[in-house]
C-alpha cells in the first residue's frame, strides 16, 4: 500500500457560506440524472466522497446560483471518471469504452439521444451553459483522454512521464476548470494575455497540482489493484527503476515543485499586466484570477484530504471540515 506523503500548500482554502444549499442541489441534481444507480455510484458512496463540498471549496467567494452551475460540471467531471474506469478501464473494453465516449461526444454536438446518466447530465449542463468551440475544444480532449488511458491499459502500457503528464492535464480539464475560476471571479482578461507562454504555464501547472495528487492518493484504489497502467506513480517507478515509495516521493516531490512555480509565476503577474498594457479594470481582474487560483488548489487539497472518493471501505464516513494539515491552510473556514 502507497503511504500518502503530507502536501503543503503555500495558500489558504475558504468555504462559501453557500455550502450547504449548494450540497442540497447537487444531491438532487445527481439523482434527477439518475447517477445514484450504484454504478459507479451508490448513495452512500456519494454522500462520503461529498461531491456536493468540493466547488464551495475551490469556488469560495462565487454566487450560489454560479456555484451550483459550477459545482454540477465538476461532479459530472467526476461521475464521467468513475463510469468510465468501473464501466471500461478495469474491464479493458475498447469496444464499449469508445461507444460512451461516441455517445458523449454525440451529445456535444446535438446528435444524440441521452440514455446513459453521464450522457443525461451532459446534455443538461449544455442547455444551461454558454459553450463556445473553445470549450467544445477541451471536452473533446478531456473524453479522449479516457481512450487513451483505456488503450493504454488494455495494451498492458505504461507511458512515458512526460506524456502522461501531458494527458492528464485533460483528463482532469485543466483548461475548463481555469475558464471556470475566471468567469466565477468576473476576469476579463485579453485572449492574446491568455495566449502568453506565462500564462499558458501558469495554467499547465495549475493543471498538473490536482493530477499528480490524485495519482499517489489513489493509488491504491486504481493503479493498485490493476484498474489502470497508465498512473504518474508506476510510470515514474518503471522509468527510474525506483522502488514504490522513491517513486511517490518523486510525483510529491514534482507537486510541490509546480506549486513553486505557480507562486513564482503568480509574482511575475503585475510586470505581464503592464507589458500587455491592461487597463485598471483588467488589472483587477488579472488580480482577483490569481487569488481565485490560489483558493481553488487550497480548496481542492482540503476536498482531497476529507473525501472519501478513494477509500478502500464501501461506505467511508466523510469527515468534517476541520484540522485542516499543511502550509497555509490555517486560514480555512471551520464548519
Amino acid at each position: 500500500m502507497v503511504e500518502v506523503p503530507r502536501f503543503d500548500m503555500p495558500f489558504a482554502a475558504r468555504l462559501s457560506p453557500h455550502v450547504d444549499r449548494v450540497r442540497r442541489h447537487t444531491r438532487s441534481w445527481v439523482r434527477d440524472m439518475g447517477m445514484l444507480g450504484g454504478v459507479p455510484w451508490t448513495e452512500a458512496f456519494y454522500d462520503a466522497a461529498d461531491f456536493g463540498g468540493f466547488g464551495p471549496l475551490t469556488h469560495p467567494t462565487a454566487s450560489l446560483e454560479d456555484l451550483k452551475h459550477i459545482n454540477d460540471w465538476h461532479t459530472w467531471g467526476f461521475y464521467v471518471t468513475d463510469a468510465f474506469r468501473e464501466g471500461f478501464l478495469r474491464p479493458r473494453d475498447v469496444v464499449g469504452g469508445k461507444a460512451f465516449v461516441a455517445g458523449l461526444k454525440s451529445v456535444l454536438t446535438g446528435a444524440g439521444s441521452p440514455m446513459h446518466p453521464a450522457a443525461k447530465g451532459l446534455a443538461d449542463l449544455v442547455t444551461r451553459s454558454t459553450l463556445d468551440e473553445e470549450d467544445r475544444h477541451h471536452l473533446d480532449e478531456f473524453l479522449d483522454a479516457l481512450l487513451w488511458e483505456l488503450h493504454n491499459t488494455a495494451q498492458g502500457r505504461v507511458p512515458d512521464p512526460i506524456d502522461l503528464v501531458e494527458m492528464r492535464r485533460r483528463s482532469v480539464a485543466a483548461e475548463l476548470s481555469a475558464k471556470l475560476v475566471r468567469a466565477s471571479v468576473g476576469a476579463e482578461l485579453p485572449e492574446e494575455l491568455l495566449r502568453n507562454s506565462t500564462m499558458r504555464a501558469l495554467v499547465d501547472s495549475f493543471g498538473d497540482v490536482p493530477a499528480l495528487r490524485q495519482e499517489i492518493v489513489g493509488f491504491d484504489h486504481v493503479y493498485g489493484t490493476g484498474a489502470s497502467t497508465t498512473g504518474a506513480v508506476l510510470a515514474v517507478r518503471q522509468f527510474f527503476g525506483c522502488e514504490l515509495r522513491q517513486a511517490v516521493s518523486l510525483v510529491a516531490d514534482l507537486i510541490a515543485a509546480r506549486l513553486r512555480q505557480i507562486g513564482t509565476i503568480l509574482g511575475e503577474l503585475p510586470s505581464l499586466a503592464d507589458e500587455y498594457g491592461l487597463d485598471a479594470e483588467a488589472k483587477a481582474g488579472l488580480h482577483r484570477y490569481a487569488e481565485a487560483l490560489k483558493s481553488w488548489l487550497a480548496g481542492e487539497l482540503l476536498w482531497t484530504q476529507r473525501s472519501g472518493r478513494f477509500s478502500s471501505s464501501p461506505t467511508p464516513a466523510r469527515k468534517s471540515f476541520h484540522s485542516p494539515s499543511g502550509l497555509g491552510t490555517a486560514a480555512v473556514l471551520v464548519r
